[in-house]
This record gives structure tokens, C-alpha cells and sequence, in this order.
């Protein structure tokens, strides 16, 4: 082919790609609503009050919703009898695995009637290392859950919102990651950031005036330093992982009583004033007050913040 055509062609494929990809997604959407219509329509609905329960672990240890106000929570109802159910236990490991670093609680309710085959099913088998609890008894006759819940299907999954109510629940696990993942922490932009910090671009600017610590070694060489650090606010505000993701402008302007120092010793002081630094950046990002919490579509979300702390 002549270039023109190969780019042609390559083109072509880009937008192929890009409309199997589309069609992909409205494929999986749509079969999460054909299963969610036949299976689920009289599930709980969204923003409903999420009933609270009281049901026992294998160790006879009483867990209940409201233990875990303040965090989303999944709920997943499940039974080791039931194949469907063990057929989504790998995705379900998965998105445990993802979203439990981000203080989503999930708790399995089990329908097994079998104390040994449900512990063995869940801890040794499938190594499902969430909360399990079940009530032991026969799925619609002994059990109260299923009609707290409306569970006419399993497996069924609801995501419940830090505040007790529902966001949505449903019979397909596509749709659980979906919604998961409009949960997953959001990047705000500088002018988001300060918006939420209480008192707004005048309280974040008397609380960092207020809490900053220049260590010793870098005022001795006037050390300056633009750190920029990553941090977290969870469903609450409250300050996590706070980490340096950059270094700008770093500079020391005594050079009057640096340059009398060795290379090496040079080395040693510049490396020891960055070093310093950043951990005074850390620590003082990690001594925040809670931020407003941050929303997404109207639903509680944590938030990734990026902010510039300057020496």
C-alpha cells in the first residue's frame, strides 16, 4: 500500500477498535439490565433506607450494617450450593482486592445451611477474606435476611452508601465493578482542592503558615523547596497516604557558607536539606484537619488531592 492508504487504513482500525470497544461497554450495560429485569426487579431501590441486621460469623461473633457507618459497604448474598455464586467468587476476590484499599467494607451473607460446608467453602477453598456471616438456616423458609433484602436470586450484590442507604443493588457482578468504580478516588484540580478545605484558600493558607516546621540544616543553608505532595481524604475528610510526588525549584541560598564545604560535604548537605524537606512536607500534610468531604454525581467519594507546600 502507498503511505497514504496505510494511514488510512490504520485509522480505519483506530475507530473500529474504538466503536467495538464502545459497543463492548453498552453490550455488558445492557445485559446487566436484561439480568437485573429478570432477576432482581424487586430488589431495594436506590437511595432507600438499607435495613440493619444482626447476623453471626463462624465464630459466633455478631456483626451488624451499622458497624460499618461511615464506609460504603457490598453486600453480597451467596451460598456454597450455588453455582452461579461460585462462578463470580474469582471477581468478587478482585474487586475486594481493588477497592478494599479504598475503605470499601464488604460483607458475605451467606444461605448455607451447612456450618462445615460454608467454612470450608469460603475460608479454605476460596479464601474469601472478607466478613462472612450467615443464619444457617434454609433460604426462604428459616431465613429473615432474604425478605430484609428482597433476595429472590443468588448471587445478589448491594452497594450500600456510608450513610446507610442504597446505592443500588443488583444480580450481575459487571454491574458491582460499574459502580465501584465510580467510587475510585478522583484528582481535583487545585481550585477543588482549596474549596474543600475548610475556611476555603484562607484557612488552608492559615494552617499551613501556622503549622510549618523549616528543620534546622535547611534554615543554617536557607534550603527552598516547592514539595508537592499526593494525599487521600476518605468518605469523611479524614487525611491519608500522604506521599511526595515531586520536588521543584529546589535551591540553597547560602551560598556564602555552602561553597566553604567540600564536594562531598556539599553533596551530604544538599541531599540531607532535600531529605528534610519532604518529610517536613509529609508531616505537615499528615497533621491536616478533616476536609469537607468530596462528592462525584452527588454520591460521598474519597479524593486524591495534589498540593504544592513551599520552603
Amino acid at each position: 500500500m502507498r503511505p497514504k492508504e496505510i494511514e488510512r487504513t490504520i485509522g480505519m482500525k483506530k475507530i473500529i477498535l474504538l466503536l467495538s470497544l464502545v459497543l463492548m461497554s453498552m453490550t455488558v450495560s445492557a445485559q446487566s439490565d436484561s439480568l437485573d429485569a429478570k432477576y432482581g426487579k424487586n430488589l431495594l431501590k436506590a437511595g432507600s433506607v438499607a435495613p440493619d441486621f444482626k447476623l453471626l460469623t463462624a465464630d459466633k461473633k455478631e456483626i451488624s450494617l451499622s458497624d460499618f457507618r461511615g464506609s460504603y459497604v457490598v453486600l453480597d448474598f451467596w451460598a456454597s450450593w450455588c453455582p452461579d455464586c461460585r462462578k463470580d467468587i474469582p471477581e468478587m476476590k478482585t474487586l475486594f482486592n481493588e477497592f478494599g484499599d479504598q475503605k470499601v467494607r464488604f460483607v458475605g451473607i451467606s444461605f448455607d445451611t451447612d456450618r462445615d460446608a460454608w467454612i470450608n467453602a469460603y475460608w479454605t477453598t476460596y479464601k474469601m477474606n472478607w466478613t462472612q456471616v450467615s443464619e444457617l438456616k434454609r433460604w426462604k423458609h428459616g431465613t429473615t435476611i432474604d425478605r430484609l433484602y428482597h433476595v429472590d436470586w443468588i448471587p445478589t450484590m448491594y452497594l450500600i452508601d456510608p450513610e446507610g442507604r442504597v446505592v443500588f443493588g443488583t444480580v450481575d457482578i459487571n454491574r458491582l465493578r460499574e459502580g465501584l468504580q465510580e467510587l475510585a478516588p478522583k484528582t481535583l484540580t487545585m481550585e477543588e482542592v482549596v474549596a474543600l478545605f475548610p475556611d476555603g484558600k484562607e484557612g488552608l493558607g492559615k494552617f499551613l503558615d501556622a503549622n510549618r516546621f523549616y528543620p534546622p540544616i535547611c534554615r543554617k543553608y536557607k534550603a527552598t523547596a516547592r514539595v508537592v505532595c499526593r494525599f487521600t481524604t476518605s468518605f469523611d475528610g479524614k487525611v491519608s497516604g500522604a506521599r511526595v510526588v515531586r520536588v521543584e525549584d529546589f535551591a540553597i541560598q547560602n551560598t556564602k557558607k555552602f561553597n566553604k564545604l567540600s564536594p562531598e560535604r556539599q553533596a551530604e548537605v544538599s541531599e540531607k536539606c532535600l531529605a528534610e524537606l519532604k518529610d517536613e512536607a509529609v508531616r505537615e500534610v499528615n497533621r491536616m484537619p478533616n476536609w469537607k468531604p468530596a462528592t462525584h454525581n452527588g454520591r460521598l467519594v474519597q479524593a486524591q488531592y495534589l498540593i504544592p507546600i513551599e520552603f
